[in-house]
């Protein structure tokens, strides 16, 4: 019997637990949530404030929606993406957020304007649809979002006004958009010329005698047609804000002039850059500062031109909006490959940048590299161009070898050169005689040098042979390229002297001496 009546209050437990869904609740109440957007201003605790934002065209902003849930019930908020033709449009980061009893969620909005949007005042419908998770109240939440936009390529503050400041408020035809922009850049390129004309003398003036009349006209010239299109570029631009073009042209022509601004700016620098260079330099012809002269301005230009260019294209870039930070790290790691995988061609680079910038040797000068003679024809960044001693061949040295060798430089002060002659007499012979023969000869020479300057010519006995005695003349000659010349006519008057002095200049002999030849053969021997 106690059995049973446990089976029956267990059913009837079970009945009544399932028929708990059945009875209806109270549902979801509009005071039992609440919405808010504090970036736009809007909160449906107050339904009579407007949300607004202020926005530029071809830009977007961020918004984040509180759901606050003061209800017992879990409830969820569905986001729907909204847009407004060619102007704006709302787009949620997620479709969905749920927040459970005396808690708040939130999600982010992101508000996108149209790029050729207008300056101007638009309202963006928004929707946010409510409803407790049992589904027993559902409400929508519509919110309309006033945006504030103004346009980067359109602007109503400068149209029909002279120079984008001045209304334009003539009468007739002379009132109309057009005239504004005429009269707007016939002054802006007058106004271009007269700088011209005052400013460039005034830089050309400061140049004194430094600079030639010729290279001054061409510096006038070049800056005037450079700036004169500049000016005119900034006034079609300004032109197109008067005449209230339309933001799709207003962007072409801002782009066209970007590039432009850059491309005209860029060779504006480079002719000022050139012009002060020459200027600098060849005013310090008068000064002796050590390592500076006008063989410099060829690394100068090289080094202007490279930073110029760089300037340039960086610009260029930010002003399409090119993620420039991306660059800067892929060229890192490009960098980074390109050093471990041509050290050498950067070796040479950088050895080309020493080379010009100290300078150890010019165009023309004799050099040594490891004890061979070479005429230097011309150095550049990567490689230096020498002529063999003969000038019958054109070596290619890579800068790198260049820099890692021993390099004496014979004539970079002076062409003058020290030669040493060497002659040998017999052990018999009169060696003081012999000495003063061979300095009569170089003081006869034309090109020996005769000066307080260098050392006068001098021998020495240097070596004591199988056959003679070497004596060395010492002696300064006027020409390096000739010194080898020079040398063996010293030679051809020493042997004169010597011969007409009776100097004897010894050479070897061999002395043959026959024994027991009387005629008669070896045995063996088959030869007649």
């Amino acid at each position: 019997m106690r059995i049973k009546t446990a089976a029956a209050l267990a059913v009837l437990t079970l009945a009544l637990i399932a028929a708990m869904p059945l009875v209806p609740s109270e549902g979801l109440s509009e005071n039992e949530f609440r919405v808010s957007i504090p970036q736009i201003g809007y909160d449906s605790a107050d339904p009579t404030h407007m949300p607004s934002i202020s926005i530029n065209s071809n830009s977007s902003a961020t918004c984040i929606i509180y759901l606050t849930n003061n209800s017992s019930e879990i409830i969820a908020a569905v986001l729907k993406e909204s847009s407004l033709k060619d102007v704006a449009s709302v787009v949620p980061s997620s479709g969905s957020m749920d927040a459970a009893s005396g808690k708040y969620a939130s999600e982010k909005i992101t508000i996108k304007t149209a790029e050729y949007v207008k300056s101007g005042q638009y309202v963006i419908p928004f929707e946010i649809k409510v409803q407790s998770l049992s589904g027993t109240g559902t409400f929508t939440e519509k919110i309309d979002i006033t945006l504030k936009i103004t346009s980067t390529y359109n602007s109503d503050d400068q149209y029909n006004k002279f120079f984008g400041l001045f209304p334009n408020t003539l009468d007739g035809p002379l009132g109309e958009p057009w005239f504004a922009s005429l009269v707007t850049m016939a002054v802006l390129l007058i106004l271009n010329v007269m700088i011209c004309y005052a400013v460039v003398p005034l830089l050309t003036r400061l140049a004194k005698g430094n600079v030639s009349e010729r290279e001054k006209v061409q510096f006038k010239r070049s800056v005037a047609k450079t700036t004169a299109f500049l000016m005119f570029v900034y006034s079609l631009n300004l032109c197109a804000q008067i005449v209230g073009a339309s933001p799709g042209v207003c962007y072409i022509i801002g782009a066209v002039s970007t590039l432009t601004y850059v491309v005209i700016g860029s060779l504006l620098a480079w002719h000022i850059y050139v012009f002060v260079l020459h200027v600098l330099f060849k005013g310090m012809d008068d000064i002796e500062v050590e390592g500076v002269d006008s063989s410099l301005v060829p690394l100068f230009k090289m080094i202007g031109r490279l930073i110029i260019t760089v300037i340039a294209v960086t610009i260029i870039l930010a002003s399409f909006g090119v993620d420039l930070a991306g660059i800067l790290m892929s060229a890192g790691v490009v960098t980074l490959g390109i050093t471990m995988g041509a050290q050498n061609v950067l070796s040479q680079f950088f050895s080309g940048i020493v080379l010009l910038a100290t300078r150890p040797f010019r165009r023309g000068d004799y050099i040594k590299v490891n004890g061979t003679v070479y005429i230097v024809k011309e150095v550049k960044l990567m490689f230096t161009e020498l002529y063999t001693w003969e000038v019958d061949q054109t070596i290619t040295m890579p800068n790198n070898v260049l820099t890692s060798a021993t390099i004496s430089n014979v004539t970079k002060e002076t062409n003058d050169v020290r030669i040493y002659v060497y002659m040998s007499v017999a052990y018999e012979a009169d060696l003081e005689l012999a000495k003063k023969l061979m300095v009569q000869a170089a003081n006869e020479h034309p090109h020996v040098v005769i000066s307080d300057t260098r050392s006068a010519p001098s021998t020495r006995l240097t070596n004591f042979l199988d056959s003679g005695i070497e004596i060395r003349l010492a002696a300064y000659v006027d020409d390096f390229d000739s010194s080898g010349t020079y040398a063996g006519e010293l030679r051809e008057r020493m042997f004169e002297l010597f011969k007409e002095n009776g100097v004897e200049i010894p050479y070897t002999k061999y002395e043959v001496t026959i024994m027991n030849a009387d005629g008669r053969k070896k045995p063996g021997d088959n030869y007649d």
